[in-house]
Protein backbone atom coordinates (compact mmCIF):
# COMPACT_ATOMS: atom_id res chain seq x y z
CA UNK A 1 0.00 0.00 0.00
CA UNK A 2 1.26 3.52 -0.95
CA UNK A 3 -0.12 6.73 -0.35
CA UNK A 4 0.86 10.46 -0.72
CA UNK A 5 2.62 12.89 1.57
CA UNK A 6 3.39 16.68 0.84
CA UNK A 7 7.44 17.43 0.45
CA UNK A 8 8.69 20.77 -1.08
CA UNK A 9 10.23 21.00 -4.25
CA UNK A 10 13.80 20.63 -3.28
CA UNK A 11 13.01 17.52 -1.29
CA UNK A 12 11.13 16.11 -3.73
CA UNK A 13 14.44 16.63 -6.25
CA UNK A 14 16.71 15.62 -3.73
CA UNK A 15 14.80 12.24 -3.77
CA UNK A 16 15.06 12.32 -7.32
CA UNK A 17 18.75 13.20 -7.60
CA UNK A 18 19.27 10.49 -5.18
CA UNK A 19 17.04 7.67 -7.27
CA UNK A 20 18.82 8.54 -10.26
CA UNK A 21 22.18 8.21 -8.48
CA UNK A 22 21.64 5.00 -6.81
CA UNK A 23 19.22 3.28 -9.26
CA UNK A 24 16.97 3.09 -6.30
CA UNK A 25 13.31 3.98 -6.57
CA UNK A 26 12.58 7.36 -5.21
CA UNK A 27 10.07 5.51 -2.35
CA UNK A 28 13.14 3.12 -1.93
CA UNK A 29 15.49 6.28 -1.21
CA UNK A 30 12.92 7.79 1.28
CA UNK A 31 12.41 4.54 2.95
CA UNK A 32 15.92 4.04 3.61
CA UNK A 33 16.80 7.42 4.72
CA UNK A 34 14.11 7.25 7.01
CA UNK A 35 15.52 4.36 8.22
CA UNK A 36 19.01 5.93 8.82
CA UNK A 37 17.35 8.76 10.83
CA UNK A 38 15.30 6.75 13.30
CA UNK A 39 18.82 4.71 13.96
CA UNK A 40 20.57 7.76 14.45
CA UNK A 41 17.49 9.23 16.79
CA UNK A 42 17.62 5.78 18.47
CA UNK A 43 21.64 6.17 19.21
CA UNK A 44 21.63 9.86 19.78
CA UNK A 45 18.81 8.96 22.47
CA UNK A 46 20.96 6.30 23.69
CA UNK A 47 23.55 8.57 24.59
CA UNK A 48 21.88 11.21 26.03
CA UNK A 49 20.83 8.55 28.15
CA UNK A 50 24.30 7.19 29.24
CA UNK A 51 25.37 10.79 29.36
CA UNK A 52 22.89 11.50 31.98
CA UNK A 53 24.08 8.37 33.83
CA UNK A 54 27.42 9.12 33.57
CA UNK A 55 26.83 12.46 35.27
CA UNK A 56 25.06 10.88 38.39
CA UNK A 57 28.03 9.30 40.56
CA UNK A 58 25.43 7.12 43.06
CA UNK A 59 23.90 5.37 39.47
CA UNK A 60 27.45 5.39 37.72
CA UNK A 61 28.61 3.97 40.69
CA UNK A 62 25.70 1.06 40.36
CA UNK A 63 26.91 0.78 36.77
CA UNK A 64 30.28 0.34 37.80
CA UNK A 65 29.09 -2.26 39.96
CA UNK A 66 27.14 -4.17 37.85
CA UNK A 67 30.19 -4.63 35.64
CA UNK A 68 32.74 -5.70 37.96
CA UNK A 69 30.04 -8.50 38.70
CA UNK A 70 29.99 -9.54 35.19
CA UNK A 71 33.67 -9.38 35.06
CA UNK A 72 34.26 -13.52 35.60
CA UNK A 73 31.97 -14.26 32.48
CA UNK A 74 34.04 -12.15 30.30
CA UNK A 75 36.91 -14.30 31.40
CA UNK A 76 36.36 -16.34 28.24
CA UNK A 77 39.72 -15.33 26.35
CA UNK A 78 37.69 -13.16 23.94
CA UNK A 79 37.93 -9.96 25.18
Amino acid sequence: MSTTIRVSEATRARAANLAARTGRQMQVVVDEALAAYERALFWESFEDGYRRLAADPDEWDAVQTERRGEEPALRDGLG
